[in-house]
């Protein structure tokens, strides 16, 4: 279902899936109305019952379809995860011992040398010149 944003006019489109599932919720909670957020605003575009059962006509069907669906899927994901701790006890971890950690002086011994440089100088300002414009002298 093509739409096209009643605030920046960019169109977009609700895919069957969408629709299906938003007037699944609308059924539940009673609503007229569904919110169609636009993807470049982000603001909520009101698309009314009516409009959204004509886009899907056999919606109530396809709905409780994908319902059954969706109880067997959950059904053989709970028997995946029921045989896979059987599996997962067979297998023992072995654990390293961590070796000591060394100080950063015994790490790098060229960046201790580094660690402390040279302190910069001022250099005199050149006798005869003007100072820059928005500057003030003292």
């Amino acid at each position: 279902m093509n739409l096209r944003c009643s605030y920046c006019q960019t169109m977009f489109a609700l895919s069957r899936e969408t629709i299906l599932a938003a007037l699944g919720q609308m059924e539940v909670e009673g609503l007229h109305h569904y919110d169609a957020h636009c993807p470049r605003c982000r603001r909520a575009n009101s698309m009314s019952r009516d409009r959204l059962e004509k886009a899907y006509p056999g919606w109530r069907e396809a709905l409780k379809e994908m319902q059954k669906q969706a109880a067997k899927a959950e059904k053989e994901q709970a028997a995946a995860v029921e045989e896979k701790p059987a599996e997962v006890e067979a297998k023992p971890v072995a654990v390293k011992a961590k070796a000591p950690a060394r100080s950063e002086a015994a790490k790098k011994p060229a960046a201790a040398a580094k660690a402390s440089p040279a302190p910069k100088t001022e250099k005199p300002s050149p006798k005869g010149k003007k100072p820059a414009a928005g500057t003030k002298s003292k």
